[in-house]
């Protein structure tokens, strides 16, 4: 079986997760994506919520 190599973002708030939606979708996904060659953990969580949220996230709290 064939290893994919995927960071996430989870985070959940009094009892509840958040999740994202895309544009004319009907199902939800939890924000991340696979890491690019050569990225850190952090480095692709970055990009992967900013791409995806559009939204930036400071380092020093991951």
């Amino acid at each position: 079986m064939k290893e994919i190599d995927k960071i996430a973002y989870i985070h959940t708030e009094q009892g509840k997760v958040l999740m994202s939606r895309s544009k004319g979708k009907t199902k939800y996904y939890i924000p991340g994506g696979k890491r690019e060659i050569g990225e850190t953990d952090e480095e692709t969580l970055i990009r992967e919520i900013s791409e995806e949220l559009n939204v930036k996230i400071i380092p020093s709290t991951i």
